[in-house]
């Protein structure tokens, strides 16, 4: 028997037993004043609406107000479990077949093994006529897989707190409720599983992007790495003012690619913003064309990128010339070997890309993320020197 429906019970023992507010038949009746029951609608809300963890400690908030908010603790806890239950159940319907989900997960495995092991060998040969249709593969593929996984974070966002609420209503709650029941627990739990690939245990065990290692087992590892390149495209979707179109029209597209490959993205920083553009803008005004500059304090990239602000970190830098356009730039620096070892480097954690007139610089970075640091540490990346804003505006 399945340790979920075993402890149902014992775990909502356990949960009541300890919590800072214990129900009692005995205690004196108690209304809530105006302001109270104000407060308990707003929480309520809370409890049945997107955000999780906003949910279930609104639900605390709602047992420390006592008994006069019993009864609306209940019907928010079971709207709760009932939402939740049907988002998992869509999602589990979105997958289909788990036989063929996780055939898809293996051959997407299997794909980008081949094309990462075909990057390292990467010439002017046929290896970079197998890397053109390694792209068109990936990028075909992944949004089918992409598809699966989102479904399946669905499935887990739903069940991530599922036995705790049934603690919860189990304590609260009528006697009887069909839909929450053991038995139908039971059959949600054998769904959820089966689409995800994995126990709801093994779910639960997932760690936080930037707490703690990657997991090894494939299906906790597609979670995380979805998570991951949702919360770094959230992030970069906030570093976007100081980007040209084209700048980030390239950055994007080698996001996308990175991500096919089961590679990080890359996060974008002003620094190497500023240390990238600087260096096309040069190239332009002094009309050459290299990665060495004819300034002595600006000579390698990485003299570029620390004046800009870079301390610690560089590791790159691409350029490309006679292109208008994000798309032109990095269909350029794919098609050259050593440009393209230079995008998919898997240590890089930060980009800048600069434009000026059509000429093209990349800088990439392995320091820290920005996104994973406290705010002290955000507080000391700096932009240093002049701020060129993108050329032409745009």
């Amino acid at each position: 028997m399945r340790p979920f429906s075993i402890g149902l019970l014992t775990v909502a023992a356990a949960l009541a037993a300890s919590a800072a507010v214990v129900w009692s038949a005995e205690a004196p009746a108690k209304t809530l004043t105006p302001q109270e029951r104000e407060r308990a609608t707003a929480l309520v809300k809370t409890v049945v609406g997107g955000d999780s963890a906003a949910a279930m400690k609104a639900i605390q908030d709602l047992k420390a107000m006592g008994d006069a908010a019993k009864p609306r603790l209940a019907n928010a806890v079971r709207d709760r479990l009932v939402r939740d239950r049907d988002a998992a159940m869509a999602a589990v319907r979105r997958i289909g077949d788990a036989a063929q989900a996780k055939a898809m997960e293996e051959e997407m495995t299997a794909l980008r093994k081949a094309a990462k092991a075909n990057i390292e060998i990467l010439a002017k040969d046929d290896t970079l006529r197998i890397a053109h249709e390694n792209y068109d593969k990936l990028m075909k593929m992944n949004a089918l897989f992409k598809e699966v996984v989102t479904a399946r974070e669905a499935i887990c966002a739903a069940m991530a707190h599922r036995g705790e609420l049934m603690a919860i209503w189990q304590d609260t709650g009528p006697a009887t409720e069909n839909r929450l029941s053991l038995v139908a627990e039971e059959k949600l739990k054998t769904a959820a599983e089966a689409a995800l690939g994995m126990t709801v245990e093994a779910m639960r065990a997932i760690p936080e992007f930037g707490d703690g290692k990657e997991p090894a087992e494939p299906a906790q590892w597609n979670i995380w790495f979805l998570r991951a390149c949702r919360r770094i495209e959230a992030y970069n979707a906030k570093q976007t003012a100081a980007t040209g179109a084209g700048e980030l029209e390239n950055i994007t597209l080698l996001n996308a690619y990175r991500e096919a490959l089961g590679t990080l993205p890359v996060e974008i920083d002003a620094r190497l913003q500023q240390s990238a553009r600087r260096h096309s803008k040069e190239m332009v005004d002094l009309g050459y064309f290299a990665h060495e500059s004819p300034t002595a304090t600006e000579k390698t990239h990485a003299q570029r990128m620390k004046n800009a602000g870079y301390l610690v970190g560089a590791y790159s830098e691409n350029i490309a010339a006679g292109t208008s356009s994000g798309r032109g730039a990095f269909e350029m620096w794919f098609d050259s070997p050593g440009h393209h070892k230079n995008m998919v480097h898997a240590g890089s954690t930060g980009i800048g890309v600069g434009r000026w007139a059509s000429t093209w610089t990349q800088n990439f970075g392995t320091a820290k993320r920005l996104m994973l640091a406290d705010d002290a540490e955000r507080a000391k990346a700096i932009v240093l020197g002049t701020v060129l804003t993108p050329h032409g505006g745009k």
